[in-house]
């Protein structure tokens, strides 16, 4: 260990290389040739004693910094969301840029201050910026990547993954299996009820589309004496079997307890199809028929607008076809 700060020609002394070769694999090069052993060596060495870069002079270098900055609104950061935010921070990472996520409202309206302190190369946004922001950014001088995952008036999403695709992957399915009456349950959660209102208008859009009439739709609370509430007066009101569309695999596990509770056989008077997928879902008796999102696609299309938009050679592309697809189990078979 050496006295002081730990510099580049510390680490190539150690490793027994030149401070160019360190300076290009602490970089991040990969236009450069250098073995994946003298990679590791390097990589190894710097940690061992202790080598911190300073982003400010890597940026001064570079002409930009190297860190894509996720701005989160105030939403519930689970499940499916966390693992498309984790497959793209997977995928920038090989080109030798970090990912930062930074989640909640304090961010919004102060972006001139998050962009004085991180040294950004490009700024990743998944809804509309506030004017104050968008003025920040522009600037900064900082690129947006916009990623809306949500619609809003003159600005749709741009993933290939839409609200509304999901929940017409349920409605077709239900419809496919025999059911004609159709409900949609959703769980209140307050941080995710912009997510909640975009499905809950879906549903009630495509039912209208597609010819139901008289769909069902109610936002419970998160207890199972409040699905059971909903669920009972449904079933009771119903003369014909019934198809429950649910927010997601956790409300259709709901569904299926309240349905056992009030013995309504699944699926021969209740049918139900979750809504991401989740290991849950094949572990639940009857087995939970869900929809499942192609994640992994679906994040090579955001990195490779991360990598275009920074001027990388990527190998990534958009994705070009549908993304979502209804995956059939017991509680939605419906006995012919």
């Amino acid at each position: 260990m050496t006295d002081g700060p730990v510099r580049t020609e510390d680490v190539a002394r150690e490793a027994g290389v030149s401070r160019a070769t360190v300076s290009y694999v602490l970089n991040g090069r990969r236009d450069v040739r250098v073995s994946d052993t003298t990679r590791r060596r390097v990589l190894d060495v710097a940690r061992r004693i202790g080598y911190v870069g300073s982003p400010a002079a890597r940026a001064l270098r570079n002409g930009r910094g190297d860190v894509v900055l996720l701005l989160l609104p105030d939403w519930e950061v689970t499940g499916q969301l966390e693992l498309l935010l984790g497959h793209v921070g997977q995928l920038v990472g090989q080109h030798g840029l970090v990912c930062l996520r930074y989640e909640g409202a304090q961010w919004q309206g102060s972006l001139n201050t998050v962009l004085a302190r991180i040294s950004a190369a490009c700024v990743v946004t998944f809804d509309p910026l506030s004017e104050d922001d968008a003025r920040a950014l522009q600037s900064a001088g900082v690129p947006e990547v916009h990623t809306g995952i949500l619609d809003y008036p003159g600005s749709p999403h741009t993933t290939t993954i839409g609200q509304a695709a999901i929940v017409a992957a349920q409605v077709d399915h239900l419809l496919n299996q025999g059911y004609r009456r159709l409900a949609y349950m959703a769980m209140d959660e307050p941080r995710g009820r912009k997510f909640v209102d975009a499905r809950v208008a879906a549903f009630d859009e495509i039912c209208r589309a597609r010819g139901i009439p008289d769909a069902l739709i109610t936002v419970a609370d998160q207890n199972l004496e409040s699905i059971i509430s909903a669920l009972s007066g449904w079933v009771a009101t119903s003369p014909e079997p019934l198809g429950v569309a649910a927010w997601n695999d956790l409300a259709g596990l709901g569904i299926l307890s309240a349905a056992a509770k009030l013995s309504i056989r699944v699926p021969h008077d209740l049918g139900v199809i979750g809504g991401d997928d989740t290991l849950v879902a094949a572990l639940t008796n009857p087995s939970l028929s869900s929809v499942r999102f192609d994640l992994t696609t679906e994040a090579e299309g955001i990195a490779a607008r991360i990598a275009s938009i920074l001027g990388y050679d990527t190998n990534l592309r958009a994705p070009d076809g549908a993304l979502v697809e209804a995956i059939a189990r017991e509680s939605s078979q419906l006995p012919s």
